[in-house]
Order: C-alpha cells, then structure tokens, then sequence
C-alpha cells in the first residue's frame, strides 16, 4: 500500500516512466525514480527490484545488494531479488553469499536461472567476471 497518499495508479504511472527512461539506457534518471517509488511504496517488489537492477547497470552492485537485502528480507521468496542478488554478490567477488543464493534456487527449481548463475560462478571463481 503506498504512502503519503499516494495511489497504486500514481505508483504505477511513475513506475512506467521510470521502466521507458531504463530501456532508453538513461540509467541514473531511472534509479531516481524508482528510488522514490521505493520511499512511497516500501512493500513494492517490482520498485525494489527494478532500483536494483538501475544501480547495478550503473555499477553499484554494492548498493543493489542494500536493496535487495531490504526487499529479501520481507519477502524471502521473491526468485527476481534472489537472483538480482546473487548477481550483484558475483560482481563484488562475495562468491561465497552468491553461492548461498544459488543454492537457495536449486532448491526452489529455478532452473534456467541456475545455469546461467552457475555459469556466472564459474567465471568468478576463475577470474573472469569484470569488478564493478
């Protein structure tokens, strides 16, 4: 339910706005909104998940975690958050809490997300992925 009388409608509205401003690669301008979303609506999963993904294509991974670790913390079950998570623990070279993650999505079956995690995992392990 959003705050400061705000509606679902205004949530939503913002929301579309600030997803159009993310496709066009206008990053920063995105996360702005969807950081406002978060404020007005804390119990949001997509505004939680969508601010995350904004700070991880901005390269704070670190900050995407704090995002993630709010949003996983109220609903421990969101897959997206999960995988988000283990994502942005990869990039900050924390293979041991994205390990932790993945195998909490073995064991919910999220398969296709494995394998590309896992892929991922490997590649940190190795060296390979990028830091942020």
């Amino acid at each position: 339910m959003p705050l400061f009388g705000w509606t679902d409608a205004d949530v939503y509205q913002v929301a579309d706005r600030a997803h159009q401003l993310y496709l066009q690669g206008r990053y920063r301008e995105a996360s702005i909104l969807f950081e406002g979303l978060v404020a007005v609506d804390p119990e949001s999963r997509y505004c939680g998940n969508a601010l995350a993904g904004c700070l991880m294509s901005l390269g704070d991974a670190s900050r995407a975690v704090q995002v993630l670790n709010r949003l996983l913390a109220r609903y421990s079950d969101d897959l997206e958050g999960r995988v988000r998570r283990c994502e942005a623990l990869l990039q900050l070279g924390r293979v041991g809490e994205a390990a932790a993650d993945l195998q909490t999505l073995r064991q919910r079956n999220a398969r296709s997300h494995v394998q590309r995690l896992e892929l991922r995992m490997e590649a940190a392990r190795s060296g390979l992925l990028p830091a942020s």
